[in-house]
């Protein structure tokens, strides 16, 4: 005999069936830091006030020939200056009503708060990379096609030719581009014989070294669509460019009672600029 269709069910029994919340949130996916620790950095002049920071730049004099019976030639340089302006100012901020953080089984205030930091790094690094690729003076590659170990060798060259150190030399890659940097041999080879890789490297986005510059992967790298898609990649050196940090990324609260919650704000001000544009090359794939 059939037991017709008055089962107890999933549906009957919903109220039963609780629905259970983690005991973390899924946070939001970053991107990698990498830009702003691998360029000059003139935050402590500006620390205490000012608008603007003056950099003296400094000419190289030349040897002249001494002749006998004649005075020496007199090197008299007419000296310039660059400029940082200080007119980064940025914020990222909430409110947080006591009705939602009351009943939140989650530390809102604490979560949001630090991702509310992050934007504001995240912001200054993207303006460093703008930056560099909008200030470089050699552009290499193309959309379309792929890193190649040419390219590198050609971007180190034009740094060499420029008289950049060899040493705080950065190659700063998008996703793609550090997929197509593992697929020649040659860079494998280099990270199989050993290179010192950062033990820190899922944060900072170093993925090793090759003819001693230290290649990383940021996701603020600008990609511009079209058809191909354009990579923009940067090699360079610390001095390409300069950034003054004023006032270091804060947080504060305040009690807002009109709305029965807190106001949680993060803020930042800075400038950069491009300090020689013939330590940056804007490599393209």
């Amino acid at each position: 005999m059939g037991l017709g269709s008055s089962q107890m069910t999933g549906t009957t029994l919903a109220v039963y069936r609780p629905n259970v919340w983690a005991k973390e949130v899924l946070s939001a996916r970053t991107s990698n830091l990498v830009l702003v620790p691998r360029v000059k950095h003139y935050d402590r002049d500006i620390k205490s006030a000012g608008q603007t920071v003056e950099i003296p730049n400094l000419s190289n004099v030349t040897a002249n020939l001494k002749v006998a019976n004649t005075q020496v030639t007199l090197n008299a340089p007419t000296e310039t200056k660059t400029t940082i302006t200080i007119n980064q100012h940025y914020e990222s901020s909430f409110l947080l009503e006591d009705f939602a953080e009351i009943q939140s089984a989650y530390d809102a205030a604490s979560e949001y708060t630090t991702k509310t930091g992050y934007a504001l790094a995240e912001k200054m690094d993207s303006t460093v990379a703008s930056g560099i690729q909008g200030g470089a003076s050699k552009t290499i590659g193309a959309a379309g096609t792929v890193l190649s170990d040419s390219l590198i060798l050609t971007a180190n060259r034009y740094l060499d030719d420029a008289k950049a150190p060899s040493t705080e030399r950065y190659f700063v890659v998008t996703p793609q581009g550090k997929q197509e940097l593992l697929a020649i041999d040659k860079y494998v080879r280099y990270d199989a014989l050993g290179v010192a890789s950062d033990s820190n490297s899922i944060v900072n986005g170093r993925i090793g070294s090759i003819y001693g510059v230290e290649v990383s992967m940021s996701q603020n790298l600008n990609i511009t669509a079209g058809t191909p898609v354009t990579n923009n990649h940067l090699f360079f050196h610390k001095e390409a460019y300069a950034i003054a940090v004023q006032k270091d990324i804060t947080f504060e609260s305040q009690r807002k009672t009109e709305y029965l919650g807190t106001l949680y704000v993060a803020q930042s001000l800075w400038g950069g600029v491009m300090l020689r544009a013939d330590h940056a090359v804007l490599v393209k794939s």
